[in-house]
């Protein structure tokens, strides 16, 4: 059996035991974040992630950096996942390949970010260049490929995983749409197959209703977070925090 290895943000261990639940802001302003990171921070997360594509003066750094640094003292020792999530992947914008590497390059190099999320399957740039030079300021990645009008065959599936993990990143993920309940099930099958086979933490998302049950039984395939709402959904299907944590509790 292969050895799992651990990521530890603040006090927070990723891939230790039950998943944790990470809870995303949205805001499109700065006063919108500021509200939804103190309800997520009331919600009690292990971690937060701020997606980044829905403020609308993000590639303005002096504005971005006031945001992280209010971001910083709402959530104090909760981690903070920054994600830029493109439109080409879900997102709530597009940006150029340039200006994708410079502003997570900026977030990198922030005191107040722990984790980068980047998008590990862009065949027009060297994806694991990017995530070198993040690892150069001392921050781990998660690579991340997104389905959202399919679940990939169970083969493309696997080399999905294969592919994320060849970037050098830290953690996996890999988030599919289903279209029926054999999608679901191979979602976490293969999930079960690439924790018994890589040693990075996994994240595995079935979206929709559908897919809900993938949200709650990452103890049983290997996913290590799971995504919860505290009044805010980044993704069809997402449970309020407190759910989870009952089933998890229930589990």
């Amino acid at each position: 059996m292969i050895v799992k290895h651990t990521i530890q943000l603040k006090k927070t261990i990723l891939g230790d035991g039950f998943p944790k639940i990470c809870v995303p802001v949205l805001g499109r302003t700065k006063e919108e974040i500021v509200k939804q990171a103190r309800v997520a921070s009331d919600a009690k997360g292990d971690l937060v992630e701020w997606r980044a594509d829905f403020y609308r003066d993000v590639t303005d750094y002096e504005k971005a950096a006031g945001v992280l640094s209010t971001l910083s003292k709402i959530l104090g020792k909760i981690p903070l996942l920054f994600t830029f999530r493109t439109e080409r992947e879900g997102g709530n914008r597009e940006i150029s390949m340039e200006e994708y590497k410079k502003l997570n390059l900026w977030a990198a190099s922030r005191t107040e970010i722990d984790l980068i999320d980047v998008e590990g399957r862009w065949p027009e740039f060297q994806v694991h260049k990017l995530i070198e030079a993040v690892h150069t300021m001392g921050k781990p990645v998660v690579a991340s490929s997104h389905f959202f009008d399919r679940t990939p065959e169970r083969q493309e599936f696997i080399s999905v995983f294969e592919e994320l993990c060849d970037t050098g990143a830290e953690i996996l993920k890999v988030a599919v749409m289903p279209k029926n309940r054999e999608d679901v099930l191979k979602l976490l099958s293969v999930t079960l197959e690439m924790d018994r086979k890589l040693h990075n933490p996994l994240i595995s998302i079935s979206m929709g209703r559908l897919g809900s049950i993938s949200r709650v039984s990452g103890h049983l395939t290997g996913s290590a977070i799971t995504f919860g709402s505290a009044g805010n959904v980044s993704a069809p299907g997402q449970l309020p925090v407190d759910e989870l944590r009952r089933i998890q509790e229930l589990l």
